[in-house]
């Protein structure tokens, strides 16, 4: 087992919003190249933050970066792990804080987030879960774009064609989230590798989430070859079963929502050769239409049944 590195203080300061000090989970691997820059974003906050730095006993410099960086009340543990959904919940049950969240070791806590996101709550007890703005920012922290995540309910987040994959996604270290609530949840589901957070958040609206969103930016979110994010069309997949597990479970996101979303699942696969025995030819869209012909509802296929169209009515006649 690793070690832990608990810098004394009994409990965080109070912040002048009359609520703890946000208390933040960084889940860390081989994280040495931008460490530095994620902590010195975290201590610029003052009293308002304090982190606990969950670490898979890494090779490098990651834990030494981070003693550099621990000031009264953080906290750094090194040890084993199978991945960031175990690293995470370990942390999250260790640490304290009323109003929590988490950040890679890699993004940024923009200036005076902390502060604003403590007003929030403690100005607004009935919320569960707060949701801002992040910027993008490339290899060399250049702000690259913006992006606010705008999720409402189950049938949205769970609307991955129509909403989440619509720009309306939650980055995650623009959400927090109150520690009693996440409790509730039940944490993060090991499972799943890159999309623990998109199931943690469907899991939220499941247990009845009262969620907020505001415009201010929170966070900095990085991006760069090496992180697990990049894996766009694995992490997809892991989203597609995510929600196809849900939709067989719950009838109470719409009949029409469900009908479209289970319509467009099942053209994905075919789309992506999928459910395909290996020597067994791909039959044609049309033959598949005919057996599925709720496939008519999926904006690709009437963009193809339209294209076929237009190609057809152009070539001339003979």
């Amino acid at each position: 087992m690793g070690r832990e590195e608990r810098h004394a203080r009994a409990q965080p300061q109070s912040c002048r919003s009359g609520v703890s000090a946000l208390v933040l989970a960084v889940p860390t691997f081989k994280s040495e190249r931008f460490l530095a820059e994620t902590l010195a974003s975290l201590n610029a906050q003052g009293d308002f933050v304090c982190w606990h730095l969950q670490d898979g006993a890494s090779p490098d410099r990651t834990v030494e970066i981070a003693r550099s960086f621990a000031r009264p009340g953080d906290v750094i543990v090194s040890e084993p792990d199978s991945g960031q959904p175990e690293a995470l919940n370990r942390a999250m049950r260790r640490m304290g804080g009323e109003i929590i969240g988490f950040l890679n070791g890699d993004d940024c806590l923009a200036p005076g987030a902390a502060a604003r996101v403590l007003q929030f709550f403690s100005e607004h007890p009935e919320i569960d879960i707060l949701c801002g703005t992040i910027e993008w920012m490339d290899e060399e922290s250049r702000v690259t774009g913006t992006h606010a995540g705008r999720i409402e309910s189950l049938g949205e987040v769970l609307d991955i064609y129509g909403v989440w994959w619509n720009r309306r996604q939650w980055v995650q270290p623009e959400v927090f989230f109150r520690r009693s609530f996440w409790e509730r949840v039940g944490g993060f589901n090991p499972f799943y590798d890159l999309i623990f957070d998109y199931d943690f958040w469907v899991r939220c609206f499941i247990a009845g989430a009262r969620v907020a969103h505001v415009p201010d930016v929170f966070a900095r979110f990085r991006l760069h070859a090496n992180q697990k994010s990049s894996a766009a069309q694995a992490a997809a997949d892991e989203i597609r079963a995510c929600v196809g597990k849900h939709l067989a479970s719950r009838p109470d996101i719409g009949c029409w929502r469900r009908v479209r979303l289970a319509s467009e699942l099942s053209y994905d696969c075919y789309a992506n050769g999928t459910q395909i025995l290996v020597n067994e030819p791909r039959p044609t869209l049309a033959r598949s239409l005919v057996r599925n012909p709720a496939w008519l509802l999926c904006p690709p296929v009437q963009q193809r049944i339209a294209a076929a169209v237009r190609k057809r009515v152009s070539l001339p006649r003979r």
